[in-house]
């Protein structure tokens, strides 16, 4: 770029303020939301893992192909001989979810959330500690003293404010004194898994039934990823062959770069990022036609300057440094811009988006964003250039900037134009219109429970309690509540409705003994207390409820959901039959003594859950944590205190967290598809925006060029109507042109968007028909105004300028 260059645009874009801030606002949209999202997209999925050569950490998974299962977590005696027997692995370790209630010198009692971790765990990530050191070897051996805990980077921080000294101190989990021997760095996933970790001891008499156990291992130096695979599996056959339990099992493992999103994230994302670059197109789109639009108008000092020794290299290269310019303006402004989004994201984005806290502009996007300025510019400024005067010195002139219709190839471009952006933006909004009937559809599915006034909590119970304490707390704890004026009814529950995950069992039926493996469900299982299905909500079908004579354990009586009896006894009365439970582990059975209505209880997007319930009376209430389900008269808000009252009195030191109503949860069960939906629909909106700012500006355009010609015909006699009809139907056949692309387009890559949908097709005929008649439309009306301009021209005027 030439200095005088440089000058002469500045000096333009002066004189035309209204023009030159329309093309920096439109680029500053496009690259700002296009450097926002690229933004979260390298934050979460492209940015590494914190953990060295992460490409040798997997995670691994049982299987159980008869069942459909294909990742299952392990059992805890599978994991410890997968570690001894595996050749292929430098580290192996486990993870077990847990909680405990935190307290210590001046420290009000806290419920946290904690795990229990090998040795392997950690050193398999190879992390290292900003604090004290890591668990060593032997310290999960059985008899291993258990009292040691790692803290987390967030709870070391936001409960001990950092201090290095807390290495050495004893805090109190569960009432038991544990010693800190190190905190962990900050990252995701893992290391903010939970906030207190402790030693997972090995012991002799290890379960090899219940899968609840997380693998992570690091793959030996030189070490394929198949290789290891294979001897995983090798070692999967062998555990099958000894143990009969294992009938059946497999064992796969993932790379670790699947942690940081699921497959269906990840897709959303790249559709996110996709989304945004359309948008950017169409603005550059606009942003060319309205520099065409001007290089025409200055078609007569073009050919001035050509007639006085100009190239076309002198012109093309005025037209880039314009361009280049404007881009580069835009992206400043767009770099603000892609903070605020930014900060808007970080804030309100839902929690099932990993490392979004994490996201921020680094070196890789500024230059993804210099790049792309970079790129805007060129392409921008190409067409103008191309479409300068040389060689039509003498037209030009003679033409000047009056009565001139303007070059047919450029009115071609500018039509060629407008149709690619009306195709882009239409398959933005039919995309946004799938979204929004997904959600839509979501919403309103059956939930087959109720959440109206329903509240729940958690109330934490100290381990030391002993069983029999545990479950005298428990019973208390329900029985005051049963008193309190602000509620309807109380239950216990042994995991919350819409949790991602709950332990399951397989479920047969014992009169039907050759049902084949593949054909036996894996079914949710909860316990319960008797009044559980009331205060959800939860209508009984047939049989009769849970009272408190119903203890757990042999002989078991069971309530199974409808659709559990559908699949077991398809057309027939299930009540009184005996359901195998636990099939291909313990075989025990149960007799079923009730069936409720479904529920979704793993997220509205989920099929209705095969469950079974279980009476929790009988020892089963002897829990650290209970979960509590309650139907409020009122705001379940209000009720909170009467809650806190009625535990408090029963033992003051119990701490109550995870305060929810069910509202709240239905809400976060949607919330990543709400936030999807919701970024989608504004860049459709903003597509549309500038998609019909470019038919209205190239018809005005058009117009204003074409004032002696209207002027003549109105002269002649041509009605006013007729004219502005022409002139609509002139501006709207590069929409429908547009339009019909898009449609084709959106067809075929609807198809991408086939796991972000529920309830719809990728080719539902109302979204279509909706979004095209609202383009429509819109078009149609952009279209009206600048043509109103026709019913003002006065031929006198006009035959005058001519």
């Amino acid at each position: 770029m030439r200095p005088q260059d440089v000058r002469a645009v500045l000096r333009l874009a002066r004189k035309q303020p209204f023009f030159s801030g329309a093309i920096v606002l439109m680029l500053a949209l496009g690259l700002g939301a296009s450097t926002a999202i690229f933004s979260v997209v390298y934050g979460v999925l492209l940015k590494p893992l914190p953990f060295p050569e992460p490409d040798r950490i997997v995670q691994v998974w049982g299987t159980l192909p008869a069942r459909q299962l294909a990742q299952l977590s392990l059992t805890e005696a599978n994991f410890w001989d997968m570690r001894d027997w595996n050749r292929a692995f430098e580290e192996l370790g486990a993870l077990h979810s847990a909680s405990f209630t935190l307290t210590g010198e001046g420290m009000s009692p806290e419920r946290v959330t904690g795990a229990t971790v090998s040795v392997g765990f950690f050193r398999a990530l190879a992390v290292q500690p900003v604090a004290g050191r890591l668990f060593t070897p032997g310290e999960d051996d059985p008899g291993a003293p258990a009292e040691r805990v790692i803290l987390s980077n967030s709870l070391w921080r936001q409960r001990f404010g950092g201090d290095p000294g807390i290495v050495g101190r004893t805090i109190l989990l569960d009432s038991r004194p544990h010693a800190v021997i190190g905190v962990l760095p900050p990252g995701t996933p893992w290391l903010d898994f939970a906030e207190v970790f402790v030693p997972f001891l090995r012991r002799t008499d290890a379960n090899r039934n219940s899968w609840e156990y997380v693998g992570v291992g690091r793959i030996k130096q030189g070490v394929t990823y198949e290789a290891a695979f294979a001897d995983l599996e090798r070692v999967a056959k062998e555990l099958e062959t000894r143990y009969p339990v294992n009938k059946g099992m497999g064992a796969t493992m993932a790379p670790s770069s699947t942690w940081v999103a699921s497959d269906q994230l990840r897709q959303t994302l790249w559709i996110l990022l996709g989304a945004v670059g359309l948008l950017l197109l169409i603005a550059c789109v606009n942003v060319t036609n309205l520099l065409l639009a001007r290089a025409a108008a200055r078609q007569r000092e073009s050919a001035v300057r050509t007639a006085l020794g100009a190239t076309r290299a002198d012109l093309a290269r005025e037209r880039l440094t314009e361009s280049m310019i404007f881009s580069v303006a835009g992206a400043g402004l767009g770099l603000l811009l892609a903070l605020g989004i930014l900060r808007f994201l970080t804030t309100v984005g839902p929690v099932g988006i990993p490392r979004l806290d994490e996201v921020a502009l680094n070196g890789w996007v500024v230059a993804f964003a210099v790049g792309v300025t970079l790129l805007v510019g060129v392409l921008t400024g190409l067409a103008p250039a191309i479409h300068a005067p040389v060689g039509q010195v003498m037209t030009a002139m003679r033409q000047g900037q009056r009565g001139s219709v303007g070059d047919r190839r450029q009115d071609r471009t500018r039509g060629l134009f407008v149709g690619a952006e009306v195709a882009i933006a239409l398959m933005l909004l039919v995309g946004a219109g799938l979204l929004v009937r997904s959600l839509l559809q979501v919403l309103t599915v059956d939930r087959g429970f109720q959440t109206e006034r329903r509240l729940l909590l958690t109330v934490s119970i100290p381990r030391a309690y002993g069983e029999e304490r545990m479950a005298n707390a428990v019973q208390s704890i329900l029985t005051r509540l049963d008193t309190l004026p602000e509620l309807v009814s109380s239950a216990a529950v042994s995991g919350r409705p819409l949790s991602r995950g709950s332990t399951g069992l397989g479920l047969a039926a014992a009169d039907r003994p050759d049902m084949p493996d593949s054909a036996v469900p894996w079914a949710s299982w909860r316990i319960v207390t008797k009044d559980y299905f009331k205060t959800m909500g939860l209508p009984l079908i047939a049989g009769r409820g849970f009272t408190e004579q119903d203890v757990i354990g042999k002989p078991w009586r069971t309530i199974i959901s409808k659709r559990a009896a559908d699949t077991l006894w398809p057309g027939q009365n299930p009540i009184g039959r005996t359901a195998i439970l636990w099939k291909g582990q313990n075989q025990s059975q149960g007799e079923v003594i009730g069936v409720v209505a479904d529920m979704r209880e793993r997220g509205l997007e989920a099929d209705p859950t095969i469950a079974v319930y279980f009476p929790a009376y009988g020892g089963a209430l002897a829990t650290t944590t209970l979960q509590l389900v309650m139907q409020t008269k009122g705001r379940p808000e209000d009720a909170v205190p009467a809650v806190r009252t009625a535990v408090a009195s029963v033992d003051p030191g119990l701490p109550i967290s995870s305060i929810r109503t069910l509202e709240e949860l239905v809400t976060t069960s949607v919330a990543t598809r709400r936030f999807t939906m919701t970024l989608l629909v504004t860049f459709a909106g903003l597509a549309l925006v500038l998609a019909l700012a470019g038919v209205y500006g190239v018809l005005a355009y058009s117009i204003t060029r074409r004032t002696q010609e209207i002027g003549v015909r109105l002269a002649l006699g041509a009605e006013h109507g007729r004219v502005l009809r022409s002139t609509i139907l002139r501006g709207l056949r590069p929409v429908l042109i547009g339009m019909l692309i898009g449609l084709g387009l959106s067809f075929w890559l609807s198809r991408f968007m086939t796991t972000l949908l529920f309830g719809v097709t990728t080719n539902d005929a109302s979204t279509y028909v909706a979004v095209t008649l609202a383009l429509l439309v819109t078009a149609v009306f952009s279209c009206y105004i600048p043509a109103r301009q026709v019913l003002r021209v006065d031929p006198t005027v006009a035959l005058r300028a001519e």
